[in-house]
């Protein structure tokens, strides 16, 4: 999805453009303190680690909560809405600033609501599975699924592997 790369681009890319580099920077500090543990908890579940990969998620889903619902709205955004105006007028950088914020906000909040969801099944004991999928989902017909479980490609020509080796 290009929204929530896009909105941070251009957040961070505004932020130092009028002179917000204290905020962006916050921005990516706050955002940065929940993505590594995602990514390590891609890492450790593409190895098959399980049971370290559930530990990361527990941890990832509370680092991501706090950070993203109480000290993105509450400390940063109420710094970018209340304290400028009490020095400076209102003007576009300050409203665009502001409204982009709020966007990413908004993302944060659906974001949070699937990792609930998430953390609700995996409480609750039922089969956890990446819904983002990673392989293409294709129509084989019968035949062609049957040939490739057999080790046969469509072109009928055997499969070769570590395990099997091509006889001569």
């Amino acid at each position: 999805c290009a929204l929530p790369i896009s909105a941070t681009i251009i957040l961070i890319s505004f932020s130092w453009c009028v002179n917000y580099i204290r905020i962006g920077t916050l921005v990516m500090a706050v955002h940065d303190a929940s993505d590594y543990l995602l990514e390590s908890g891609k890492m450790f579940n593409y190895a098959g680690w399980k049971d370290l990969c559930n530990n990361i998620f527990i941890v990832f889903s509370v680092v991501f909560i706090i950070t993203r619902l109480v000290i993105f709205p509450f400390w940063i955004i109420h710094c970018t809405l209340v304290y400028p105006v009490e020095v400076y007028p209102p003007f576009f950088g300050y409203c665009f600033f502001n409204v982009m914020l709020v966007i990413l906000q908004c993302l944060h909040i659906f974001w949070a609501y699937l990792i609930l969801c998430m953390a609700f099944k995996f409480l609750t004991g039922k089969r956890l599975e990446d819904e983002r999928s990673d392989r293409e989902e294709t129509d084989v017909s019968e035949e062609e699924s049957e040939a490739t479980q057999n080790g046969a490609v469509s072109h009928k020509s055997p499969v070769l592997n570590n395990n099997h080796h091509k006889a001569d």
